[in-house]
């Protein structure tokens, strides 16, 4: 079934799920609430940026420079970052985009998981925090007694709120295995590596591509870039208890074979309609031959819970031509019922460093050809994306976007909402209408929208026009001044928000 359609100009109306005879999925658009800010000066470093969200919907950053690692959190009472908070100042922490520090959270449960440089033996260690990220525990040595190498630990927490991370161990790059340490206290201590990567084919893992480890379907997982004989797949791996690691799937058909680590990890979000996950990463094993991002979707369910390689969709096809992507980020919404969405951020150099970002929903993904230029307007290189979800206080998803300023050696910041055919629920006959109609898109708005705010902005979150709603005068925008992709919002004054996604052209 295809969108609403008029004649010339005609305009496709991407609406919500009540009307059935649009599909639901469909890109969304990401409206940022404003310009980015900063999240602390030069001075505290932009390095291994990493982003969760506490049980506050407040978003705690970590980040740094060499030797050093630092926290902020926004402090919703004073709308904007605390000042960074140093975590373990006596030690040399290891700080590497790529490579360094790693954070995850579930609720006001936080940890992060990082190397001390030079340590490579027993210098793995994490630090907690049970209050959302206003205090923070002392460092716990993760591997105590090693005579080889544990490097890069990358940090989840399971369904009891314990934190598990996998490891590179070995000090041959042609047998270095995956090693999964978990908790059973929080973080307080950590049990002996298990090889998780023993299933898998070959001898050996990306020795400097971190891990994703992540706690699905009450099942242990962590995918992992393989190393079988310079063929750098992603693996999924799995346990039933973290300890014994059996299952071991495939999940990147692109064959990308090549004699050094590229130094590039996946990103997972889920689950999409029950026990479905996507994993975003980067490969150069394409038709391109260029560094692309891609994202794999699988069944964590199948086959006893080892998992099943469903799809592999590029993010972009015809949108770019000749571009490279890097650093994808993942994050996943849904309220539980109804309304699903997931958001995809990478990093893109086509003459300049740039964020993109794409946005799906509905369980029907698709990512392709559908990116937004976050940081178009916006002078410098952009790298190194982070991004996480929340829900705000009406119910609604708001996301999180954090980044590498490379010019400035800052930490970016941006949040805002999503929009598109499932961003608002139903509103029964106060719902408006749209036509198109001599020459105008035509919104008819009841009386319950009387004195709101009405907004219109163009494809990439800008602000093209806005005014106040006449009792139930309809709102008319000409065409001819129109986007050729735009999203129309209304916000009634008792803070009820509706919009649409409107597509012009010319048939």
């Amino acid at each position: 079934m295809s969108p609403m359609k008029f004649h010339v100009p005609f305009l496709y109306v991407l609406a919500s799920v009540w009307y059935p005879s649009i599909p639901l999925a469909q890109p969304g658009v990401f409206l940022p609430d404003g310009d980015a800010i900063e999240v602390a000066g030069n001075e505290w470093g932009n390095k291994a940026i990493r982003m969760v969200v506490n049980a506050s919907g407040e978003p705690v950053i970590a980040f740094g420079t060499n030797g050093h690692l630092y926290v902020a959190r926004w402090e919703t009472q004073f709308d904007h970052f605390a000042a960074p908070v140093e975590l373990d100042a006596s030690s040399n922490v290891f700080m590497s985009d790529a490579e360094g520090p790693r954070m995850a959270a579930q609720g006001d449960y936080l940890v992060i998981a990082y190397q001390i440089s030079g340590d490579w033996e027993n210098g793995a260690r994490s630090i907690h925090s049970w209050d959302g990220g206003l205090t923070w525990s002392d460092p716990v040595e993760m591997v105590q007694g090693a005579t080889e190498d544990h490097f890069m630990p990358c940090v989840a927490v399971d369904g009891n709120g314990n934190p598990f991370a996998g490891l590179k161990v070995g000090n041959n790059l042609s047998s270095i295995y995956e090693g999964v340490l978990v908790s059973q206290d929080g973080g307080n201590a950590w049990s002996s590596p298990s090889n998780a990567s023993e299933s898998a084919e070959g001898s050996a893992v990306c020795n400097c591509c971190p891990s994703q480890p992540f706690f699905a379907a009450d099942r242990y997982y962590d995918v992992v870039r393989n190393n079988n004989m310079d063929l750098r797949d992603f693996w999924l791996l799995s346990s039933a208890d973290g300890v014994t690691w059996d299952g071991a799937v495939d999940v990147d058909p692109l064959d990308w074979v090549i004699n050094s680590c590229p130094e590039s990890g996946p990103s997972v979000a889920g689950p999409v309609e029950g026990t479905h996950y996507w994993i975003a990463y980067m490969s150069a094993g394409g038709a391109t031959a260029q560094s692309r991002v891609y994202v794999s979707e699988v069944d964590v369910s199948a086959n006893g819970g080892s998992g099943e390689w469903l799809q592999t969709q590029a993010v972009t096809l015809d949108q770019f031509s000749n571009a490279t992507q890097n650093s994808p980020s993942l994050a996943h919404w849904s309220d539980g019922i109804s309304e699903e969405w997931m958001a995809l951020a990478w990093e893109q150099n086509s003459g300049g460093y740039d964020i993109q970002m794409a946005i799906t929903a509905g369980g029907e993904v698709n990512w392709m050809d559908v990116a937004q230029n976050i940081t178009a307007d916006q002078s410098g290189q952009h790298r190194k994306p982070a991004i996480a979800c929340s829900t705000d206080e009406n119910g609604a998803p708001r996301l999180h976007l954090a980044w590498q300023h490379s010019t400035s050696g800052t930490v970016q910041y941006l949040a805002g909402t999503i929009v598109g055919p499932t961003a608002v629920r139903p509103l029964a006959r106060h719902e408006p209408q749209i036509k198109v109609e001599g020459g105008s898109v035509i919104v008819q708005v009841s009386d319950a929208w009387a004195g709101g705010l009405w907004r219109l902005f163009d494809s990439q979150g800008r602000l093209v026009q806005s005014g106040r709603q006449i009792g139930v005068e309809p709102i008319r925008l000409p065409t001819s001044a129109l986007p050729k992709a735009a999203i129309l919002s209304l916000e009634r004054l008792d803070g009820v928000r509706w919009a649409r996604t409107l597509v012009l052209g010319v048939e």
